[in-house]
Formats: C-alpha cells, sequence, structure tokens
C-alpha cells in the first residue's frame, strides 16, 4: 500500500515511492533554500511543514558548467540545475522490520565544480537490495556557489563560506536526527565517495565538528597529499574568487543579487579558479597535509585506494597528449628527480606519449594512495584497509583506458544495466564482490565474508593489498620497487612542504 511508504521526520511526514522491493525517499529538503539572502551562507535549518511532504521525485541539481560528457565516460543523467538545491535521497530494503540496519553516506566527485546526487551512477536502489543496506545521497553546493570567500561576507554571527563543507555536515546532521524512521542506525554511518567526494570525506576527517556524525569512511582515489591546489588557505580562496568575480564584471555589492547564470559566465575561468573547501582556522583547522601528518584526525576505520590504471581517462583523447605535456607534469611534480622519471618512463615517449604519461601518473597515484595509507596506520588505531581496483571495464578501447579513475563506482553500485557499457558476467562477479566488501565493512567494520578472499589490514609492514577483480586476492603490494621510488620521491617532496613532519 502507498501509505505503507510514509515516514515522519524532525520537521514533517515525507511520501516515498516502491519500485523493484526498493523503498526510495527523493528530493527530501535537508535545508532551506539556499537562495537571496541565504546565498554562499552555511545552510539553515528547515521550517517545520504541514501535511506529508511528496519524495517520489528527484529535485534541482547543484549549479555547475556541466557534467562530464565524453566517449569513454558515460554521460550522467541529470535534474534542472538550480542553487535551491539542498536535497537528500533515501534507499531502504523493501523490509525495514529489522531496525538499525546499516547507513552509506555518498560523495560524488567533480572537482567541487560538477556533481549531482540524482545521477544513475550512483542509484543507491540495487545496492540497498542486494546487500540490506541503506543508501543516503545528497547535495553540496559546487563551485563558487559552494566556496566563496570574500571579505565583504564576513560578520560577527556567520561564517563568510565554506558553505559546500556545512551543507555536508548539515546533510550528516539530518541523518544523525532522521535516518532511524527509515531503518536506519544513527550510530553506525559509512561515508564513502570518490575523488573530490573522497577528498571531501579527507576534509571531515580532520573538521571537529564532523565528529560523531560518521563512524567509519571509503576513500576513492582522493588523498590529502594529492592535489596541491585542494590544499589552500582564506586568503588563496579570497584571491581566486576576486580573481574570477572581475573576470565576470561582478561586484562585492552584487554577490547576493547578481543573476545566477553571471556567475558562470566565464567557464574556462571558472575551471582554472579551482574552488574548494579552504582552511579558516574554525571549521577547517589546518591544512589537510598537516592534520593528517600530526594525527589531528578522527580516529575510525577506512578503507582507502584507487583503481590500477587512474590516469589515462582523465588525460582525453590519447591523440592530444604531447611529450611537451608529459614534460611539463615531471618538472612540475618532481623536478628535483626527472633523470628518474625519464629513466622509467621515456622509452614509452616515442611511440605514445599519452601511455608515458597515464603511466607515470597512475603509478604515482597508486604510491600516493599507499602513502596515505602508511599515514593512516601512524596517526589512528583504527584499522586501514587498502586496496586496488584491477578489473578493466569493457567499453572502447578498453587496453589503453585499463581500470581507469572512478570505474569502480557502477560495481559497488551494482548499477551494470547501462546502454553505454556492455557489461558481461565477470562484472557482475566482480559487482557482487565489491560491493559485499563495502556493505560488510559498513556492518561491523571488516570488509568480506567468511566465504570471501580474506582482506588483511594493511601496515607498513605487511604491506598488505586487496586487489579487486575476478578472482580478488589479499597479497602484498605487486608492483613494490617502482611504487617504493615514486613513495619517496613523494614523503620527500611532503616533508619539504611540511618541516618536521613525515609518516
Amino acid at each position: 500500500m502507498l501509505d505503507s511508504l510514509i515516514r515522519k521526520t524532525e520537521k514533517g511526514k515525507v511520501q516515498g515511492i516502491n519500485s523493484n522491493g526498493v523503498n526510495k525517499f527523493l528530493g527530501i529538503p535537508f535545508a532551506k533554500p539556499p537562495i537571496g539572502k541565504r546565498r554562499f551562507m552555511p545552510p539553515e535549518e528547515n521550517d517545520p511543514w504541514n501535511g506529508t511532504y511528496d519524495a517520489t521525485e528527484f529535485k534541482n541539481s547543484p549549479m555547475q558548467l556541466s557534467l562530464n560528457e565524453s566517449e569513454e565516460y558515460p554521460p550522467e543523467d541529470m535534474t534542472p540545475m538550480s542553487e535551491d538545491c539542498l536535497y537528500l535521497n533515501v534507499y531502504t530494503p523493501e523490509n525495514t522490520a529489522e531496525k538499525n540496519l546499516p547507513v552509506m553516506v555518498w560523495f560524488y566527485g567533480g572537482h567541487y565544480t560538477e556533481g549531482t546526487s540524482m545521477s544513475s551512477s550512483c542509484d543507491g536502489s540495487n545496492f540497498s537490495k542486494n546487500q540490506n543496506v541503506i543508501v543516503v545521497t545528497f547535495n553540496y553546493r559546487l563551485g563558487i556557489f559552494g566556496f566563496m570567500a570574500h571579505q565583504s561576507l564576513k560578520n560577527s554571527t556567520k561564517p563568510a563560506t565554506n558553505a559546500g563543507v556545512y551543507d555536508m555536515l548539515a546533510a550528516l546532521k539530518w541523518i544523525h536526527k532522521n535516518i532511524s524512521y527509515f531503518g536506519g542506525d544513527p550510530n553506525n554511518v559509512t561515508l564513502f565517495g570518490v575523488s573530490a567526494g573522497s577528498s571531501a570525506i579527507n576534509v571531515l576527517m580532520t573538521c571537529p565538528a564532523a565528529n560523531g556524525l560518521y563512524h567509519a569512511v571509503i576513500t576513492q582515489s582522493g588523498s590529502p597529499f594529492n592535489h596541491d591546489e585542494w590544499d589552500v588557505d582564506e586568503k588563496q580562496e579570497q584571491a581566486r574568487c576576486e580573481r574570477y568575480l572581475k573576470s565576470v564584471n561582478i561586484t562585492p555589492e552584487e554577490l547576493l543579487t547578481a543573476p545566477t547564470e553571471k556567475f558562470l559566465s566565464n567557464p574556462e575561468g571558472y575551471e582554472e579558479a579551482q574552488f574548494c573547501p579552504y582552511v579558516d582556522k574554525t571549521l577547517i583547522p589546518d591544512r589537510l597535509e598537516q592534520s593528517f601528518l600530526k594525527g589531528n584526525i578522527n580516529d575510525v576505520p577506512v578503507i582507502v585506494g584507487c583503481t590500477s590504471d587512474e590516469a589515462f581517462i582523465l588525460l582525453g583523447p590519447e591523440e592530444k597528449v604531447t611529450k611537451e605535456w608529459f614534460d611539463e607534469t615531471v618538472h612540475t611534480k618532481y623536478p628535483e628527480d626527472s633523470d628518474y622519471i625519464y629513466y622509467k618512463y621515456g622509452p614509452y615517449l616515442k611511440q605514445s606519449p599519452a601511455y608515458a604519461l597515464g603511466r607515470f601518473r597512475s603509478d604515482n597515484t597508486i604510491a600516493n594512495m599507499r602513502y596515505f595509507a602508511t599515514c593512516l596506520t601512524k596517526c589512528r588505531k583504527s584499522a586501514t584497509y587498502f586496496y586496488i581496483f584491477k578489473h578493466v571495464t569493457p567499453g572502447k578501447n578498453p587496453y589503453y583506458f585499463g581500470a581507469y579513475h572512478a570505474s569502480e563506482n557502477p560495481y559497488h553500485f551494482q548499477n551494470l544495466d547501462s546502454k553505454y557499457v556492455n557489461y558481461g558476467n565477470i562484472d557482475k562477479k566482480v559487482s557482487d564482490t565489491i560491493a559485499k566488501y563495502w556493505a560488510t565493512f559498513a556492518k561491523n567494520h571488516i570488509p568480506g565474508e567468511k566465504n570471501m578472499p580474506k582482506w588483511n589490514k594493511f601496515t607498513r609492514e605487511s604491506d598488505m593489498v586487496m586487489y579487486i577483480d575476478e578472482p580478488s586476492e589479499c597479497v602484498p603490494l605487486q608492483s613494490k620497487a617502482i611504487t617504493d621510488k615514486l613513495q619517496q620521491l613523494l614523503a620527500r617532496r611532503t616533508e619539504t612542504n611540511n618541516p618536521g613532519l613525515r609518516v
């Protein structure tokens, strides 16, 4: 009966919908619309509503230039964009008579400027139904709307911005107060996310205001030691915002009144601005590198990892990658160690600069995530588990793209019914494996069931990695020599940037 899909919340009742054995409550507002005088500000609590809120359809997506679409990345489904975007979606198994199910909260990627929780790629239906967990997806403000920093917005009663991070906290607080009405356990919440979503989770690990709102994390392809442009202070973010506002002719007096579209009217400058969370000394007390190296983070169990061929999809068309691009990357990342990089990857340059650059950046990401995992084992008591997703997605030129950045997403969400990719039986086995590892980790903070390959904890000494493929296996790191060397280079750079601190 339809009436059975009415749930109460702290602000009022919501009406969901049942589809294929899954109860879905879509587009629930977790804050007031951040428009008008609330633009750029931390979200405000909703007022209670009368009657029953219609939670049977997705609501607006966050404002952004566009979602990534290419021949390699399947296009995202997307609802209309609006600044009024603070909505979340709850997916539950059909029978939630068994209360206190583990809760898994998804953070989408997109470089902090793109993304939506309303896309088919992060639909939580299959994962919730098959693994008996509750899945929550939510929107947070992106780009300049989420990470505006401007002196004119400051006053004595409210923070100036980092609004996107405050959105994340507001969603987690909503979950803490309301998820039990949907059969979820507010004391067993696991955060999981990819790319910028993973980096956002890293931010929350350093955020005192987030402590107690989650109890485990899965951080996919996002390291606090990975992107220098995502580890900035307030003055740096203010400078980025001021430069961009000048480029679109928006004055300080117009910040709250300028049309939404005007903020997006310089696409190239918008992407170059690299809007992101910044150190404000209150919400985010310190640079991420500093916080992790000092151990000033929430001590919860963590799965950390990446794919084996991260970078190839990020380079764009293979034929457009040049030797000059490779040279620039090497001299930017490791100018003092370029001889080694050219010795190792130079032989590929004549045949394929794209392969040389993709292989270097992919290997460097593995080294970076292993460095991150090592840091986690040093500064916390809780368990750390390390994975590398090796399974190659079928599609255009799989021998080049390999197991690319974020390619594990449809597998752990168990969303392999795609008109863009011809998934097969082996893909379904891999999907079942990674979904079970993610769900069992959420349930009891130990990934895997008795009949699955045992996933041993990662330590500096054991160096154990779960290679997710068909079959999966947990063994010492397979690319030890090159990873050791690249990790050594990363460690030296990190120690230079953080005198007196090391892993």
